[in-house]
């Protein structure tokens, strides 16, 4: 295998691993929400495109445009983030790292997918009471007057499921690592 090729969470290249049912069942999920996210985002683009153009023409912008982009954005880049975990392709800093063994350096990538399993579960249970609370207080959007706890709410699937993303692939390194890790 090349250096350049492309790993799954498991240090084999994604396509040719055997992936089991649980695997594939997150996979399947963190896509559809990727996707739902990418259409978000397509359609959060549509509507800036028309209030922009309307606002050139002079037929007038979209109302409450801003602050419906600032909602759809945080919704749709969090839909992102599962995906992202599940395949181990998170921004990381590997300089301390990339002169390790690799069975060291899978077991520091392990306790980092805890923490971040551990970070997301905190968040999704935090931005899930955030969004009760929004909602108990009626706070709305000033122009269109779109309740906050909506956009609020709408993170936490996708925080929920990277926690449990992210749990699979330290689950994932345990059992790699007990049946005596992968060949480097």
């Amino acid at each position: 295998m090349s250096a350049t090729t492309t790993h799954d969470p498991m240090g084999q290249p994604h396509e040719l691993v055997a992936h089991g049912p649980t695997e594939q069942l997150l996979n399947l999920a963190a896509k559809a929400m990727a996707l739902t996210g990418g259409a978000l985002f397509i359609g959060l683009i549509a509507m800036s495109l028309v209030s922009i153009i309307g606002r050139k023409l002079g037929f007038g912008s979209v109302n409450g445009d801003i602050e419906l982009m600032q909602c759809g954005t945080a919704v749709a880049a969090a839909a992102f983030l599962p995906y992202c975990t599940l395949l181990g392709e998170h921004l990381k800093v590997d300089f301390f790292t990339e002169g390790m063994r690799p069975a060291a350096r899978r077991y520091m990538d392990a306790i980092a997918d805890l923490l971040l399993a551990v970070v997301a579960g905190l968040l999704a249970w935090r931005t899930g009471l955030a969004a009760m609370s929004i909602q108990e207080a009626g706070e709305v959007t000033p122009l269109v007057s779109l309740p906050v706890w909506i956009p609020v709410a709408a993170l936490v699937p996708s925080l929920a499921l990277m926690s449990l993303c992210a749990g699979y692939r330290v689950v994932s390194a345990i059992n790699q690592q007990s049946k005596g890790g992968a060949k480097s």
